[in-house]
This record gives C-alpha cells, structure tokens and sequence, in this order.
C-alpha cells in the first residue's frame, strides 16, 4: 500500500465521530465490575456479616473463642464468642480487560500515527497529511490524558477480541472495530 493511501486510510478511521464519541464515553464512565472478598478478618473489622459466612468461619483456626460474657452462641453448655469472621465486601473495580484494551488501543494508535507522521514528515508531497496526523496525535493525547491511572499503566497481555462488553457494548465495539481496520492498513 502506498504511502498516499495509507495515510487516506488512517485518516478516515480517525476522523470518525463515533470513534472520538466512544473514547470520551469510556474516560467519563469506564466499565465497572464488582467483586465480592471476603477476608477473614476480626469481628470488630467486619462491616457486612453473612451467616453463611459465620458458619465457615467458625470452622476456621483462632476464629472462636470460649467465654462467659457476651457469648455469640451456645453448644452443649459452652458459651462461644467469634473472635474473627469472614467478612463480606463488595469491591467495585474499574480494572476490566475492556478498559485495559482501549488504554491499549490508544497507545498503540499514538505509536502507529507518530511513528507513520515522522516517516513522511519530510517529503514535500505528503505535508498536508502530516498536519492531519499532528491534530489525531493531540486528541489521542487528550484521551490519554483522562484515561484513569488504575488501567492506563496496566499490561494487557492478550488482546480480548472475544470479550463480550468489546463485542456488544456500542462505545467499546466502535473501539475495538477501529483497532481491527488499523491491523489490516
């Protein structure tokens, strides 16, 4: 592929609305999931107590103690008190593959555009291309910008092409897309 058309061709892809659309959606409202831990932690250290938790905790080592005051509860005329219990937290994480795949795309994309602008800086012919390039470079560094730092410096070792919020999801497909037409310029 020429370099005329390869530059056309990246500049059509980065010069779609939907694209910039997208990138702003997922800096303002990254996908979330929630996690449940639950750490094995003392009684006064517990916010949410699960019976179904207190049941496992009980047969956990230092986790019950006999006494006589303020028992939790009573087996065969001993009086037991929990001194540590798995505790039940919900973690919200903005750490999803989905979110580390568009700070991936976007320092590829930065890589790739300067990389592509700084080889045809120099040739007369494709000047108004590289002033083009120079204005996608900037708004790529403003997405960079307020991406947030839990997946900004996150390695994504694997491309989740499969992933379903890539798939399904209309702001992270038209980023995934996007990365797919860069593969094949």
């Amino acid at each position: 592929m020429s370099d005329t058309k390869r530059a056309t061709a990246l500049i059509d892809l980065f010069s779609r609305p939907a694209l910039w659309v997208a990138l702003r959606a997922v800096c303002d409202h990254p996908q979330q999931e929630l996690r449940v831990q639950t750490p094995f932690v003392d009684v006064g250290q517990a916010a949410a107590l699960d019976p179904a938790l207190l049941g496992a905790s009980a047969h956990e080592p230092g986790a019950l103690a006999i006494t006589e005051r303020m028992p939790h509860f009573t087996q065969r005329g001993q009086k037991w008190r929990f001194l540590k219990v798995f505790d039940r937290r919900i973690i919200r994480r903005d750490l999803t593959p989905a979110n580390q795949f568009v700070a991936y795309f976007v320092r590829y994309s930065l890589k790739m555009i300067k990389g592509f602008a700084y080889s045809i800086a120099a040739d007369d012919e494709m000047l108004e291309y590289f002033h083009e390039f120079l204005y996608i470079i900037r708004r790529l560094n403003s997405v960079w910008d307020n991406l947030s730092p839990s997946f900004k410096h996150a390695q994504l070792t694997v491309i989740p092409i499969d992933n379903q919020l890539l798939q399904f999801d209309p702001q992270y497909h038209v980023i995934l897309q996007t990365y797919l037409a860069c593969e094949s310029v």
